[in-house]
């Protein structure tokens, strides 16, 4: 049910009904010039990490803005990974609007495809388009995405020997140049965060005498480690007020694959509360700081007098645990990692609403577009969430699927979540309205065998959807294409 944060009542049908008169055509329709887009998408951000949407130990004062000026969905659902680096799938699916083995751009040779994509589609309906930050996919799709790039991160991050947040490695557009000289690298001497929204309101800045709309695509390298943030905001939060989350366990009760790579060796075993409290410190700044590089490009879109006839999208790539259940990565299938925060707002879009939504991030391109009156592909798998906001359905889909590699399987209803491990053919059952943080299973208990079979056959239909080669019976051979990857 979509709610109103606002006043924190329901929606009356009537309202919903008078909404949805409003929506009878396109926003560019509407619009006396074509719709602007700025997609705003982080790395690594939790869907407890925002404070408009009641987590309050966190100060996301831009964030909040777009929240209560716009409509925010709290189970938006990143569809999972064929990689350790999470992050690399999550792009392909948002940059092509398809499902998780349908991109083009997986490991598999002969599933190589050029589909169109995000930018590219509104680059051929006469937008210029712009990137900055990261893009974490091959740069051939990036050149005929975008029109202009800035401060373009080109991999996936920077690790502390690569300069870390202080000192990446950036690189600058220039089409008049040819072949790799089009890019040119160069290290800021800044925080990423600030070079990337400076990167951004440059863009907006120049556009005083633009004829052509545009559509921003500002991807954060925050707040994926390395974890570096200037003092100040450091010292917001005190690492010994950092409330434990409440799924807090020092070892996840089992292996469920993968336990041992980089993510999850950022802290020791067990996971001791201190560390748990380091490290969420440490995150809550570097959102806070990131938060405030937003505000910036708000702020410049405000100033430049565009800001009514843009559309704003802000999500990220995946959520992560942080001591949530044992782990600290985001390769697991609990709602911690694989949910993200996700907020609409532009001309129209109802304010400062809730709804839950029940859709995957592959979402981001099909809305836009809609909402832009720009031409959707054919290629694009993911629907829509025009219906959503309009208020003609609450959501987009019953049953969410969830993947990591060969080691996790997850379906999932707004009342249950079924997680199953098919290397060691174990089962995890919670009740997602009873019990939000999973911390009690309930595959063990006889009375919900049934439901656990019913779950286990919607997530067969679903892997099909979604193009999964794994089988139960022979996980590692029926996923052998995708084993040994090393990503960044």
């Amino acid at each position: 049910m979509t709610k109103n944060r606002n006043q924190q009542s329901r929606w009356s049908g009537a309202l919903l009904c008078l909404c949805s008169l409003a929506w009878l055509m396109p926003l560019q329709a509407q619009a006396e010039e074509p719709l602007n887009v700025l997609f705003i998408l982080t790395d690594d951000q939790a869907p407890y990490t925002v404070r408009a949407h009641g987590y309050d130990q966190i100060s996301t004062p831009a964030i909040d803005s777009l929240a209560d000026s716009g409509m925010s969905f709290t189970h938006v659902f990143n569809q999972g990974s064929w990689s350790g680096a999470v992050c690399a799938p999550s792009r392909r699916m948002i940059n092509t609007g398809r499902h998780l083995y349908h991109t083009g751009m997986d490991p598999r040779k002969e599933h190589k495809a050029d589909y169109p994509t995000f930018g590219e589609s509104f680059r051929a309906a006469g937008y210029d388009t712009f990137q900055t930050g990261k893009w974490h996919l091959p740069m051939n799709v990036w050149e005929k995405s975008f029109t202009h790039g800035k401060a373009v991160f080109k991999g996936g991050m920077s690790r502390h020997e690569m300069g870390g947040q202080w000192d990446a490695t950036f690189s600058n557009y220039d089409p008049s140049k040819k072949g790799k000289a089009v890019f040119t690298d160069y290290k800021p001497g800044r925080h990423t965060s600030e070079e990337i929204a400076a990167a951004a309101v440059d863009f907006i800045r120049d556009r005083k005498d633009a004829k052509k709309p545009f559509m921003m695509y500002v991807a954060f390298l925050a707040p994926h480690d390395p974890r570096q943030t200037p003092d100040e905001y450091l010292a917001r939060y005190p690492q010994q007020d950092m409330k434990l989350p409440e799924s807090y366990l020092p070892y996840h009760p089992f292996d469920q694959g993968d336990y041992y790579l980089r993510d999850e060796v950022l802290a020791g075993f067990p996971r001791s509360p201190k560390v748990v409290r380091e490290n969420t410190s440490d995150y809550y700044a570097m959102i806070t700081h990131m938060d405030d590089q937003i505000g910036l490009i708000l702020a410049e879109l405000k100033t430049s007098g565009m800001a009514e006839n843009t559309l704003i999208i802000f999500t990220s790539d995946h959520g992560l645990a942080l001591g949530r259940h044992g782990l600290m990565g985001k390769q697991n299938q609990y709602d911690h990692s694989v949910r993200a925060p996700f907020i609409v707002k532009g001309p129209g879009i109802p304010e400062g609403t809730d709804a839950p939504g029940m859709f995957y991030l592959n979402s981001v391109f099909p809305t836009a577009a809609e909402l832009a009156g720009v031409p959707i592909p054919d290629s694009v798998e993911a629907p829509s969430i025009v219906p959503l906001i309009r208020g003609e359905k609450e959501n987009a889909y019953e049953y969410i699927y969830g993947g990591y590699r060969h080691f996790q399987r997850m379906v999932r209803s707004q009342d249950y979540k079924l997680i199953y491990y098919p290397l060691i053919q174990r089962s995890q059952l919670f009740n997602m309205k009873e019990d939000p943080e999973e911390m009690n299973d309930l595959s063990g208990d006889p009375s919900q065998a049934e439901r656990i079979a019913a779950m286990m056959q919607e997530l067969e239909v679903l892997k099909m959807m979604i193009g999964d080669p794994l089988t139960n019976d022979e996980p590692e051979k029926s996923y052998s294409d995708f084993l040994n990857l090393t990503w960044d």
